[in-house]
């Protein structure tokens, strides 16, 4: 139940970072409409803003518009009585001593006047300065109002006397018109237009007929040379008023948005990437360590059925092979009448069955449990001490040995069982060359390991054959069990190693055998 329990749970590790992955993007998808709303958001802030502004000119204009009707009004209505009232003192004056013309230009110059003409009830004018007046009305009744002459700049008042006859009197309009202008509505727009964020404002021509204002002025957005433009245009009666306010600032707001979006964006990507690949190695190394588990599991299952049939096989074989083997040794010691030829048979039938015996002690030890008893090692010790029992075989057959020890250190492990590894790389080494070849060995420290490489020449297997060549029963010599790699490589996993059989170059054979140093350091078992 349990392996069905880790497959599950490798299925939902295997789908976590791809689960990892639509949380992003369901994290960018979130970043994205959260941008969005703020960008529209800025939007209709910037679009309440250009109104608020419209309306607020808009009232302006129009209070500039009654002040400056109101103005116009009140500025006539004290020309009139100026005018009205210097009449009026000219008339009296006149009465007391009838004017020159020379002495109405100089009051006329005092009173600030354009002009004065006195007409008798005979129609005779006294004017001064003269030439002053060019109307020929004279004092027709509707010259009695305050009257305007745009094109001559005179404002003009013709007051009827008691006796007969009127006086005219007219006052230049320039001052007058300076004052008309700075209420006006034209130097208004000019003094809104130069306020700060404000590009422009004009009122532009007369609609055919009034219109109701609208409730909201129209914006669109207008690219200017100076920057872009935020244009509004709103309905005053038969006028259309149209503002121009500043929009950088805003679509500067929208670029930072803008920015901030894939600079946060971009910071969510490279977090969930790193995140999703840290849930992958993990997922993989998980994977990994379930495998590993599964092989050893199986490994050990099948160990166990091999151990259980080795020892039905041993007791079933070992006890006739020991009654076969007696009965060979007493035939060899009491049978004095057999003859040479049966001799030598007996014999032959008992190394058949010491050898036969090997092979059942060989399985019982490779299906038997490895236990090793740890403790501090030299390898570098144990391999010199091997290469000194194979000194003189190696010279005799001429086989060049050559051992390069890079790390001396020791690691914790069992000599005894150690020293059968070694022994046995070395002595398939020797056994593959009996015509001469070389023997090379290296140990070397590698991270938290050390790694024994041997290599020999003579090898006529191609690669995947020398793969198999740590399996159990396979073998190239003409006698033997096929047993020792197989038994060197459970040693070596039971010392948390890993051994390897490569071929770097055809006829050349290389054993690496890596071994942690310290026990449970790390595990190499694939």
């Amino acid at each position: 139940m349990k392996l069905p329990r880790r497959r599950r749970r490798a299925g939902r590790l295997s789908s976590a970072w791809k689960g990892n992955i639509l949380v992003i993007g369901s994290l960018v998808l979130m970043t994205q409409a959260y941008f969005f709303w703020q960008i529209r958001y800025a939007e209709k802030t910037f679009a309440s803003h250009v109104q608020e502004h419209v309306r607020m000119l808009a009232g302006v204009i129009r209070l500039n518009a009654d002040s400056a009707l109101l103005s116009q009004e009140v500025v006539e209505k004290i020309i009139a009585t100026f005018l009205g009232n210097s009449a009026r003192f000219v008339d009296y004056l006149d009465e007391i001593e009838p004017f020159s013309a020379e002495e109405l230009t100089a009051f006329a110059t005092e009173a600030g006047l354009t002009g004065i003409c006195i007409v008798s009830p005979e129609g005779q004018a006294t004017e001064g300065p003269s030439g002053w007046f060019p109307f020929p009305e004279g004092c027709d009744p509707r010259n009695h109002s305050l009257r305007h002459f745009e094109d001559e700049n005179l404002y003009f008042l013709a007051l009827p006397r008691m006796a007969g006859g009127c006086i005219l009197v007219g006052l230049a309009d320039a001052r007058i018109d300076k004052l008309k202008d700075r209420v006006a509505l034209p130097y208004l727009l000019k003094i809104l237009s130069g306020l700060s964020g404000i590009r422009y404002v004009r009122v532009e021509a007369a609609l055919s007929k009034p219109s109701e204002a609208a409730a909201a002025p129209e914006i669109r957005i207008m690219n200017d040379p100076a920057g872009r433009v935020a244009e509004a245009r709103l309905v005053m009666g038969r006028g259309m008023l149209v503002v121009g306010l500043e929009a950088s600032h805003f679509f500067i707001r929208v670029r930072q948005l803008w920015h901030e979006f894939f600079v946060f964006s971009a910071v969510i990507v490279v977090l969930g990437a790193f995140s999703s690949w840290l849930l992958y190695q993990y997922q993989s190394a998980w994977l990994n360590q379930m495998r590993q588990f599964e092989r050893r599991l199986a490994a050990e299952k099948e160990d166990a059925a091999l151990g259980r049939a080795s020892a039905t096989i041993t007791h079933e074989i070992r006890n006739p092979l020991n009654a076969i083997s007696m009965g060979l040794q007493r035939l060899q010691i009491e049978a004095d009448e057999l003859n040479g030829e049966h001799q030598a048979l007996v014999s032959g039938l008992l190394k058949a069955v010491r050898r036969t015996d090997g092979i059942v002690a060989g399985l019982r030890r490779y299906a038997g449990p490895l236990v090793p008893r740890r403790k501090s090692v030299s390898p570098e010790s144990l391999i010199r001490h091997i290469l000194t029992l194979y000194h003189r075989p190696c010279a005799d057959r001429s086989v060049a040995v050559r051992f390069q020890a890079e790390y001396d250190g020791k690691i914790q492990g069992d000599s005894d069982l150690l020293t059968e590894v070694f022994e046995n790389l070395v002595k398939n080494s020797f056994e593959a060359q009996p015509d001469g070849g070389y023997i090379h060995m290296t140990l070397a420290r590698r991270d938290g390991a050390v790694m024994f490489s041997i290599e020999n020449s003579g090898f006529h297997l191609s690669e995947d054959e020398a793969e198999q060549l740590p399996d159990p029963y396979f073998t190239t010599k003409t006698r033997g069990s096929g047993l020792g790699l197989a038994i060197a490589g459970r040693i070596i996993r039971a010392h948390g190693g890993r051994l390897k059989i490569r071929v770097p170059a055809p006829g050349v054979l290389r054993a690496e055998v890596l071994l942690p140093v310290r026990e449970n350091y790390i595990s190499f078992q694939e």
